[in-house]
């Protein structure tokens, strides 16, 4: 599923890993190159990085992972958007290149740029994924401008693709939502969220993400669920999402009693979510070890469950339990089994952190003569 809204460094670090494997079965210079890029991403010291990708640019620039590589790691998105547009002039249709040129402009505030970049791409004979990216940034670009009407047939002309996939659509609706809501047009706002909803529930993580830059956005978004978990009683996406916001303003055993109360059987996409809410109510509540239960429950049956880990490294983090050979035992478990590189990054960094306390921890007193 493509994200509907990237940061451009997170575009870039995704995209790489994909880029570097294709590169892998390449015969000769070409492969040779892939494997000097792999070796200088990998190399700690900044400066001897830069200067190990200065040079793969100068010897291959036709190859589109050089440029993206060198904006992944340049100093402020205005040098990282230098690095695309001059790859860009190498290779002016890359759909990569055009997608991160886009994200770019977006997190710069450059709106005017972003949508002028999105039409551009419309305006050529692209693949079904760019021009659906495309529409995403002309919908994002317009909702900054304030023209949400303007915005809604873009994602009419996105669901319009071939192959296009719904989860792009239902959170550009959602968005849509939250911005009828926030103009005091709560009837456009139900008639968007429906047709969020009509595309499955992923548009509600959507609308929790762009709600989250203000209060008066949560409180918009809360409006919106509510009343759609009125006329859709028995949607449980809209449950949880309601009885996450109980617990944020810290009506834990309201919480806990929606939780309790969802309706049942959830689908099971639904039962690791539960799961893990109900650890962190516990963990709130002061009942960490009930919590810790629920989550070492969870990643027995399932290492690689998202929601339990994230809970888990959060613990770790906040309340520091459990103890770190535990943490390194249920993170090393899930290696193989995590595919969020986000994730997968942080539970890394915890190990690497855990080790380095390990390291630096003094070493234990000889025990007293007998």
């Amino acid at each position: 599923m493509p994200a509907p809204r990237r940061e451009a460094a997170a575009r870039l670090i995704l995209l790489l890993p994909a880029l570097l494997i294709a590169g892998c079965g390449i015969l000769g210079r070409q492969r040779d190159a892939y494997v000097g890029l792999s070796r200088a991403m990998q190399l700690q010291d900044a400066e001897a990085r830069q200067e190990a990708l200065a040079t793969l640019r100068g010897a291959e620039p036709m190859i589109n992972a050089v440029w993206l590589a060198s904006a992944s790691v340049a100093p402020s998105p205005e040098e990282a958007l230098a690095y695309i547009n001059r790859g860009l002039q190498f290779l002016p249709q890359d759909p990569d290149l055009l997608v991160a040129r886009m994200s770019l402009l977006a997190q710069m505030g450059r709106r005017d740029d972003q949508l002028a970049a999105a039409r551009a791409a419309l305006d050529t004979d692209a693949p079904t994924q760019l021009r659906a990216e495309a529409l995403w940034f002309m919908v994002d670009g317009l909702l900054a401008a304030e023209r949400v009407a303007d915005a809604e047939p873009e994602v009419v002309r996105m669901r319009g693709l071939a192959f296009s996939q719904p989860d792009m659509a239902s959170t550009a609706w959602a968005r849509i939502a939250l911005a009828w809501e926030l103009a005091s047009q709560p009837d456009d706002a139900d008639r968007t969220i429906d047709a969020s909803l009509d595309l499955g529930a992923t548009g509600l993580s959507g609308l929790r993400r762009a709600s989250l830059t203000s209060p008066d956005r949560q409180v918009a978004a809360s409006r919106i669920v509510q009343r759609a978990s009125e006329r859709q009683p028995d949607q449980p996406d809209l449950k949880l999402y309601l009885l996450v916001d109980q617990m944020t303003a810290g009506d834990l055993d309201g919480a806990m009693a929606s939780l309790d109360a969802l309706p049942g059987p959830l689908p099971e996409r639904l039962v690791s979510q539960r799961e893990a809410i109900r650890a962190r109510i516990l963990m709130l509540q002061g009942h960490t070890e009930d919590g810790l239960a629920v989550l070492r429950a969870r990643l027995e049956e399932e290492p690689g469950d998202a929601f339990a880990l994230g809970v888990l490294l959060e613990s770790f983090h906040v309340r520091h339990v459990p103890e770190p050979a535990e943490m390194v035992y249920w993170l090393k478990g899930a290696r193989r089994h995590v595919y969020d590189p986000a994730l997968a990054q942080e539970m890394e960094n915890t190990l690497a952190a855990i080790a380095q306390a390990a390291e630096q921890s003094p070493p234990a007193a000889p025990a007293p003569p007998p």
